[in-house]
């Protein structure tokens, strides 16, 4: 009994004594490598029915498709059987059961959910974790959905060339009250925010505006070495003309370089919803009452992100690591010039008002 006792715990099916495979559908633990991929029991059940019973799913809705997590999954079985397929789920993919040595995973590739005390997963927290992130989506879907009132309001507009004269108060006037709007949309949304003293939210709109607008429009901006073109908000700056719109080109030549590296990670829209809210619900920004609160929050969107990137690109610790790095190009840009752009906005709008 006691030589037993002393020996390391044995390891399971993937070989694994650290943590878990994810599922690649749900997230949840997989069980095995089934019909080509890592799955759980469920997802493994689920793929096998629809196949052997030909099954055809009622189309989704939802026009961007709904997120599949564990305690989502069965919500929309067109859905899942989509991401299904998406992860590369086939019944000629591989015997069943079988990994081949090229899909084993690596030790970064394991993740340990949240356990209890005796040694089990922790599914009460797993459960509040999935619902954090499917909180915080739903509210980045609501907000875009928001944002596309807006922008079709300049749909049928040629796209218009900052390029001359009072450049500066057009693209203040385009871009900014746009950048708000979305921010505003995403806080009400996300009940820990609206849950917070008002003072506090104020504070924390007002300092993320700038971080927010960056990841908002990472996937819409049309982004090369000499422009940025807005083709939902319809107008276009030249980068050599950045110098000539003083500090309000210099931020958008700031902004310019972070989003081309937020760009490159090629993030997911769950991914951007929980990094807007990690820019959003900041702990640090200055006169802040509930920042233990805030704090809390941090933690654990910051681990439902590396959950994600996981899920969605195996080892996460190096692209953690550059989101951070961009994370910190952003609070920058809010350092060096967010009084400055957000007084120039009043003064553009008192013009305007004569």
């Amino acid at each position: 009994m006691t030589a037993r006792s002393s020996r390391k715990p044995a390891s399971d099916t993937n070989g694994n004594v650290d943590g878990h495979i994810l599922c690649r559908v749900c997230g949840d633990k997989a069980s095995g490598f089934h019909y080509g991929v890592f799955s759980c029991e469920g997802c493994k059940g689920f793929f096998r029915r629809s196949l052997r019973q030909k099954v055809i799913y009622k189309p989704c809705g939802n026009p961007k498709g709904c997120l599949i997590m564990r305690i989502s999954r069965n919500r929309c079985q067109y859905c899942r059987m989509q991401k299904c397929i998406a992860v590369g789920m086939s019944h000629e993919a591989v015997r069943l059961g079988r990994c081949p040595k090229k899909d084993k995973p690596a030790k970064s590739n394991f993740y340990r959910l949240p356990q209890n005390r005796n040694g089990a997963v922790d599914v009460d927290k797993q459960i509040k974790t999935e619902q954090l992130v499917l909180t915080l989506h739903d509210a980045y879907r609501s907000a875009e959905v928001d944002f596309q009132k807006l922008y079709q309001e300049f749909a049928t507009e040629d796209i218009l060339d900052i390029s001359y004269g009072d450049g500066s108060s057009r693209l203040y006037a385009r871009y900014l009250p746009a950048t708000v709007r979305h921010i505003t949309a995403f806080a009400r949304e996300v009940p820990h925010f609206t849950e917070l003293v008002l003072e506090d939210q104020r504070i924390l709109i007002k300092s993320s505006i700038l971080e927010v607008a960056v990841v908002h429009d990472s996937p819409y901006i049309e982004l090369d070495a000499d422009k940025w073109v807005d083709h939902r908000l319809r107008f276009s700056i030249s980068r050599t003309l950045y110098e000539n719109l003083g500090v309000l080109g210099s931020v958008f030549s700031d902004m310019h370089h972070a989003m081309l590296k937020i760009q490159k990670l090629e993030l997911t829209d769950v991914e951007l919803s929980l990094i807007t809210a990690l820019i959003l619900l900041c702990p640090d920004r200055e006169g802040l009452i509930s920042k233990c609160i805030l704090e809390a929050l941090e933690t654990e969107i910051s681990l439902a992100l590396k959950y994600q990137f996981l899920l969605n690109h195996g080892d996460w610790t190096l692209l953690f690591a550059k989101t951070v790095e961009t994370l910190s190009d952003l609070r920058a840009i809010t350092t060096r010039y967010l009084e400055h752009v957000l007084n120039a906005q009043v003064e553009v709008d008192e013009g305007v008002g004569h």
